[in-house]
């Protein structure tokens, strides 16, 4: 089982995005379906299955690795399990969102306060 998990302390949650999956070898060419479980803060969880196309092209033109997208439901988690076996990864893209506009703004002001306040003293 292949498990990715948040290791923030402070709830950063994460979006998976895309992955590359392919059969396991050209030994065991079988398409093979995938389930991706996705956790949230909240409880709650999400699965997506994607099948590979049973295909072993070897080294030839085409590669082996298949590109799978993740809907807008896998946004916002804390982990991810991948509860099966026999099947190759690459290329597990996810995204960590940037802190919101008002956030920033929050900050900001602040920076600008304390360096004002600095200058008064001096």
């Amino acid at each position: 089982m292949f498990s990715f998990a948040d290791d923030y302390t402070d709830a950063t949650t994460f979006n998976l995005l895309s992955v590359d999956l392919a059969e396991y070898s050209t030994v065991v060419p079988n398409a093979v379906t995938v389930p991706f479980i996705g956790y949230r803060q909240d409880g709650s969880s999400v699965t997506a299955y994607f099948t590979t196309d049973g295909i072993i092209d070897g080294t030839g033109p085409i590669p082996d690795f298949q590109t799978f997208y993740f809907g807008p439901e896998f946004s916002g988690l804390t982990r991810v399990e991948v509860p099966t076996w026999g099947w190759s990864m690459d290329n597990l893209v996810i995204a960590i969102p940037e802190p919101s506009t008002g956030l920033l703004l929050v900050v900001g002001g602040l920076a600008l306060w304390s360096v004002r306040k600095s200058r008064r003293r001096h």
